[in-house]
């Protein structure tokens, strides 16, 4: 809830906020009223008829044989997202794991998403190990199905793709001050504009800072704290009329207290929903950085060049409990905790270079890529291992202390991986047009002490056809490929340890249709399709704590989709997907029929906007969530829920360039419990229960106001 020093601030910026429109109003008494321009502006419908990702181009919906949700600002901006995990909840494909380490974990499709390679930023690869800054973002690309062609190794069920913000000619600022529950607090300016009259050079700049406390506690009583910094500047510079050099920096500062999640046994939170077993000292801090340039050429009137470069740096340091939940005696109530000391730095460097033409040779009209992208990645840690502790509900866990008689854990690795891609969307007719690509990546290990390098290479193509029955609708089927390349076996208990692995692979089978409707005000499109991953690894017993690993495991996702976005009536706009699945361990020693954790049968999402009057705006959302299981084992099963959320907003307009924006949201109206993602069971739920459970937060709520100019 809202604490008395929130209210005021709220309520002080509101009162300074309205007297200062009331103040500009009394300026403009002399004004005859027969020549007051009243502004009621169009608010945005949450339909993108263009995406980027998709293709490394930008292409129409329609054009494009897949399927691809964007998420845009304004929707964003309607719900007032701080997380990843707040957008991505409004494509049901996407399903939430855990988020302990203080960051978030997604699965699309029913694929984990990894954090080294299921992440873009405009096109290019992030590290995406923590809570990443939504604040810099115009909009999320959900890409779905395997995406290898032109970004390399990959799951099969697709890449987040994060489009930031953009310098814009024309002068902009937008303040955003939010206050929320369990004393949440943002404040967000955004300035953007050209720093010339000719407006050849153009620049934004974002500042956001964010402090917020949690709704569980630890066991003495405190709660976790997070203390967040985003910043972000984007510079575009015309050299000329065909050049355009683009510049980015941005950083992330996000220091807080850690909560792993709850543990769950026989079906119910051991010590309550609220309490955190992680001890209080827990805290991770990362420092992230990310600095790049880009270069747009048009060489010629069909020929355009892309080159584009980032240096991400990321820097964390842990200090953090490990709770052996399973530990807890109800008799003596206590727990036993580990917990280590670490320092860890990922640097993360990509380029890519794509030569784009659009010609035609005998009348057929031709959309050609031909590209490369190269990944180079380092990682250093330094592990101390901190002395066990007794914890005890109700009192503070120990302060923690360095273990000496342990060994310091370091490890330093680093590979490169580079691919180069040919793309052709051919348009025979109005009618029908053909996609084919070919993908060559290679990725090189050094060796250590003294062995050759480890080099893993992978060719992938992708086929489509796309049939236009109508200039406002089209039908696709798409066949495409992913790879995952896997290290050597490193494992001393392994039989076969040191053996080379081979990629893990994916194939997508997919039968889409897409319809812009009512006007091309409503875009509507649907899709079935058949993912199959191949050569995962699997650990075979062959007793006496020994075990070989092998490469048989195969799963097999079968699913529809359905996705709505646009306005059904002038003042009625929504944004709505729906997702099937049925997947499952179709070749597992250990998991064969078995469905993977965090993927539920059926799940959709819903947010709507309602026009009542030119300037007050009602949202009705809703979040639905099949039953799932929370391990591979399926010992653990996590019921279905459905989640409605409620927002109001009202406009002021003062004239053509001055407009405030009132908010009030509130999330989980009904105050439904619920199990989110993640959970460990160690296979044996009966004995050890479900650690590290995500537990959905009650009925909370977040007041806004802001002034754009």
């Amino acid at each position: 809830m809202f604490n008395k020093s929130q209210l005021a601030m709220f309520v002080g910026t509101a009162l300074t906020s309205s007297m200062f429109y009331v103040n500009a109003a009394e300026t403009s008494i002399d004004v005859d009223p027969e020549q007051t321009m009243v502004v009621t502006g169009e608010r945005a419908n949450y339909k993108d008829d263009t995406n980027t990702g998709s293709m490394r181009m930008e292409m129409t919906q329609l054009e494009t044989p897949g399927q691809v949700t964007v998420i845009d600002e304004q929707l964003i901006e309607e719900q007032r997202a701080t997380s990843l995990s707040q957008v991505l909840k409004n494509d049901s494909s996407v399903s939430a794991g855990g988020n302990s380490r203080n960051r978030e974990r997604f699965s699309l499709r029913g694929f984990e998403l990894e954090s080294s390679s299921g992440f873009l930023r405009d096109g290019k690869q992030q590290w995406a190990h923590y809570r990443l800054p939504v604040e810099l973002l115009e909009s999320v690309e959900v890409l779905k199905g395997p995406a290898s062609l032109l970004y390399g190794q990959s799951a099969p069920g697709g890449l987040i793709n994060m489009v930031s913000k953009k310098p814009t000619a024309e002068t902009h600022v937008v303040f955003s001050q939010d206050i929320g529950s369990n004393n949440d607090t943002r404040s967000t300016i955004d300035i953007s504009g050209s720093l010339n009259e000719a407006k050849t050079l153009r620049s934004r700049l974002v500042l956001s800072q964010q402090n917020m406390e949690s709704w569980r506690s630890y066991s003495d009583g405190s709660t976790p704290t997070t203390d967040r910094f985003v910043g972000g500047l984007f510079v575009d510079y015309d050299l000329n009329d065909a050049i355009t050099v683009s510049f980015h920096y941005d950083r992330t500062d996000d220091n807080g207290g850690v909560d792993s999640g709850a543990y769950i046994k026989d079906d119910k939170t051991v010590l309550g929903d609220k309490y955190i077993w992680d001890a209080q000292w827990s805290n991770i801090e990362n420092e992230v950085e990310n600095i790049g340039v880009d270069v747009a050429a048009q060489l010629s009137d069909n020929w355009s060049l892309n080159v584009g470069f980032n240096y991400q740096d990321f820097k964390r340091h842990d200090v953090e409990s490990y709770p052996r939940e399973e530990t807890y005696d109800p008799t003596t109530n206590t727990y036993t905790q580990g917990g280590n000391d670490r320092s860890d730095n990922w640097i993360y460097r990509t380029a890519n270079i794509d030569l784009v033409g659009e010609f035609q040779t005998g009348g057929i009209g031709h959309q050609l890529l031909i590209g490369s992208n190269w990944l180079g990645q380092s990682y250093d840690r330094v592990q101390y291992s901190l002395v066990g502790s007794t914890t005890t509900p109700g009192q503070p866990t120990a302060s923690p202390e360095i273990d000496t008689t342990a060994s310091v854990r370091t490890s330093n690795t680093e590979y490169e991986q580079v691919g180069v891609y040919i793309q052709d969307m051919v348009t025979l007719n109005d009618q029908w047009q053909v996609l084919g690509g070919l993908r060559y990546d290679l990725k090189v290990t050094p060796g250590s002490n003294g062995e050759s390098d480890e080099k893993l290479d992978a060719v992938v193509p992708k086929l489509a056809l796309i049939y236009h029955p109508a200039s406002n609708g089209s039908i696709y089927l798409t066949y495409s490929e992913s790879f995952e390349p896997l290290s050597d076996v490193s494992d001393t208990n392994a039989t076969n340890d040191g053996a080379k692995l081979d990629p893990v692979t994916g194939k997508l089978y997919e039968l889409g249709s897409k319809w812009e409707l009512f006007d091309n005000r409503l875009y509507t499109s649907a899709a079935i399709f058949q993912i199959s991953e191949e050569n995962s690894t699997i650990n075979v017993d062959k007793g006496n704590g020994n075990y070989e690993v092998t490469q048989a495991g195969e799963r097999i996702h079968r699913g529809a989709e359905l996705t709505l976005q646009g306005n059904l009536t002038t003042d009625l706009s929504l944004s709505g997907t729906g997702t099937y699945l049925n997947a499952e361990y179709t070749k597992d020693a250990n998991y064969q029929g078995n469905r993977p954790a965090d993927v539920p049968e059926l799940s959709a999402s819903l947010w709507s906007r309602y026009q009542v009057t030119h300037n007050t705006d009602l949202n009705v959302g809703a979040i639905y969530v099949g039953e799932r299981f929370g391990d591979a084992a399926n010992t653990f099963k996590k019921d279905a829920y459905t989640r409605f959320d409620l927002g109001v907003a009202h406009h002021l307009q003062y004239d053509q360039n001055l407009e405030m924006v009132f908010r009030f949201n509130v999330e989980n109206v009904f105050d439904t419990s619920y199990y989110g993602g993640g959970g460990s069971t160690s296979d044996d739920y009966t004995n050890n229960g479900a650690q590290n459970v995500v537990l959905g937060e009650g009925r909370n709520f977040m007041a806004s106001v802001q002034v754009r100019y």
